[in-house]
């Protein structure tokens, strides 16, 4: 027969399984080691932990599984760019967002960025992005320099009725001449289908 009370003050006891010992639950001291590990008789004046489970804090829980979601989403951008090391990812925004849309961008983009900032453009190419956006998006189904590429292009339609010299959209956007000469056919169609009226260049 187990005892439920301490021997030195009386106080209830605590058969702790963790632990494997039996202690005090007022003076706090070691009655005994525990050797039988089957639950003690349940009586109200007994406290027992047959196996105690530590109960979760609900922000650690959300934090355990933010961990693992961020895990996996690192673990899918590499996959993506392992061999192509000319891409690169956002992490951060891509571990908030789990979109890899707009999070990577390859050297040739990040050059392409550079070259608009020098020139300070992006104002003036961002406004005529959200014009073909308006008109015909399905023009920007493409990358990030070739959109800026096709707004430098329409941009030159609208304000000088012609076009961009070649050599010079292909060094700022990092294009080739190729792309060059489909982006001008599509600039020159979306110019056709708006009037000058709707176009306030900034």
């Amino acid at each position: 027969m187990r005892e439920n009370k301490c021997p030195i003050c009386g106080g209830i006891l605590i058969w702790d399984y963790e632990r494997g010992e039996i202690t005090c639950s007022s003076c706090g001291t070691v009655i005994d080691t525990i050797y039988d590990y089957s639950p003690p008789y349940k009586r109200g004046d007994t406290i027992y932990q047959c196996q105690p489970k530590k109960l979760e804090n609900p922000k650690n829980r959300r934090q355990h599984r933010q961990y693992y979601i961020h895990i996996r989403r690192y673990n899918t951008a590499q996959k993506y760019v392992t061999g192509r090391p000319w891409l690169h990812i956002d992490y951060d925004k891509y571990l908030h967002s789990g979109k890899l849309v707009k999070t990577i961008k390859s050297d040739a983009t990040i050059n392409a960025e550079k070259n608009i900032e020098e020139l300070g453009i992006r104002h003036e190419l961002q406004h005529y992005i959200e014009l073909i956006e308006r008109i015909y998006p399905a023009a920007l189904a493409r990358t990030e320099r070739s959109k800026y590429a096709l707004a430098y292009i329409l941009s030159f339609l609208d304000k000088k009725r012609r076009p961009p010299l070649e050599h010079r959209v292909t060094e700022i956007f990092n294009i080739s001449p190729t792309s060059y000469k489909r982006l001008l056919r599509l600039a020159k169609k979306i110019h056709e289908m708006i009037k000058p009226a709707n176009i306030n260049p900034p």
